[in-house]
């Protein structure tokens, strides 16, 4: 082992002296943003926000999550709006995060009492139990875990059951049901050493927790309970429609959850393989989060097929890295960081992941791409869930070389994808929970 000399500062601060350009650095850095002034002009001007292949109509208004983690709900919701848009001619919609974020707290405090009592026998210190123990129904989530809520409670309009204090800056509320599901797993753990049952305790357990999230959210429809729906379209023409949470997303919305599989590129792992994420789930009896693992060209091209057909795109990514707010831009060239020695391409996405760099943080919609004369994709549009006044009025451009190094996951239909489905069938890699790929639901 060696440790830093008082002699070797000495030197490293006369050579720091010495140098003209690490004092002009200094004097620059050291009274102002460092991320503005080392914005390149030259990126800043050809990430335009113009775009040549868009989907027809894009949702309005721009969505906010606020103070929460909820984007996958947002990006999944904004994607479903943008049939009711057309189907019924509406000009605004949106449709509810908070019923799912409801119902996803509720199956994830369920789905975590079950997985320690299933692990009861590990040490409570394993580095699976304190996993569970981190945050087991933090905001975050994935597609498929908002297909499996969707698919058991349905949807509603955001009139029908709109946000509360609590579901748009969720941290108090999160803070006392995760102490409370601490205390509970202490509980069942220690019961079920002593060979006593547990089932009645936890059932007991889950309608607290339901009576809770009543008192922080507010009572969600029932399921199978029907609402009316009233709206004005584009026209001014009154509609009313009358149905169920279930039934709307089934009759209304038309929208097939089997249908929709998830294409991920984790260079860590070979292609053209599943790839599950062992445990990450929501609700209980349903499968864990899978994926197939292609390569970024294969996400690229499902993504254009996807805006030339009209269809919006749910996409998980690493952000912010790389992103200006008040740009609306997504570039990782879009700071000049050479400038004072720090090369962002020295290090390979794999490796990024690997060492703990990078990895999904972020859901977010893509409406649009430009395509060059060869019909490659240039830069895409994407449809933020932080409000109108991030980005362009809610809206970022993200260039082509930013998809390749920070977008891990893109949605799209299996008729999209014909070649791929087969490997569905096939035996998947099994990553632990706590995976980079896993890390969106676990925000």
């Amino acid at each position: 082992m060696s440790e830093i000399s008082l002699n070797s500062i000495a030197q490293w601060t006369e050579s720091f002296e010495k140098d003209p350009v690490s004092k002009l650095a200094a004097s620059v850095f050291q009274h102002g943003n460092i991320e503005e002034l080392l914005i390149n002009r030259s990126r800043e001007i050809a990430d335009i926000h113009v775009f040549n292949t868009k989907v027809q109509q894009e949702g309005a208004p721009v969505t906010d999550q606020k103070a929460s983690g909820r984007c996958w709900l947002f990006a999944s919701t904004n994607m479903l709006r943008l049939k009711l848009m057309s189907k019924f001619n509406l000009k605004e919609c949106q449709l509810s995060p908070s019923y799912l974020f409801f119902y996803d707290k509720l199956e994830k405090a369920n789905y975590f009492l079950d997985q320690i009592c299933d692990t009861y026998k590990e040490d409570v210190s394993s580095r699976l139990v304190q996993f569970f123990l981190t945050d087991p129904i933090g905001d975050g989530g994935q597609f498929t875990m908002m297909t499996q809520i969707v698919d058991k409670y349905g949807i509603v309009p955001n009139a029908v059951y709109p946000d509360s204090y609590n579901t748009t800056a969720s941290r108090v509320m999160n803070k006392l049901l995760l102490a409370k599901l601490r205390e509970y797993a202490q509980i069942l753990r220690e019961k079920l050493a002593a060979g006593k049952s547990v089932e009645d305790d936890k059932a007991k357990m889950i309608a607290e927790v339901y009576r809770l999230q009543c008192i922080f959210l507010g009572v969600p429809p029932a399921p199978d309970k029907e609402f009316t729906w009233d709206f004005y379209d584009k026209d001014g023409k009154f509609q009313t429609i009358t149905t169920t949470p279930k039934a709307f997303v089934k009759d209304v919305i038309e929208f097939d959850t089997p249908e929709y599989i998830s294409l991920l590129n984790d260079p860590r792992n070979p292609y053209n393989r599943m790839i599950k994420i062992d445990r990450l789930n929501n609700v209980v009896g349903t499968n864990p989060v899978t994926y197939l693992n292609v390569e970024i060209d294969v996400l690229a091209d499902a993504v254009v097929h996807r805006i030339k057909n009209n269809k919006a795109v749910f996409f998980g990514t690493d952000t912010p890295k790389f992103m200006d707010n008040n740009r609306g831009i997504m570039d990782i060239d879009l700071w000049d960081y050479k400038l004072i020695g720090y090369d962002h391409r020295a290090v390979d996405k794999a490796s990024r992941v690997l060492y703990n760099q990078s990895l999904m943080t972020h859901a977010m919609l893509i409406t649009g791409v430009h395509l060059d004369d060869n019909g490659k994709p240039v830069r895409y549009r994407v449809e933020n869930s932080w409000s109108n006044k991030k980005g362009s009025e809610g809206y970022y451009v993200m260039t082509h070389d930013y998809f390749k190094e920070y977008v891990y996951q893109v949605v799209v239909e299996k008729s999209e994808v014909p070649e791929l489905v087969k490997l569905l069938d096939t035996d998947p890699i099994v990553l632990p929970p706590y995976d980079p790929m896993g890390a969106l639901a676990n925000m």
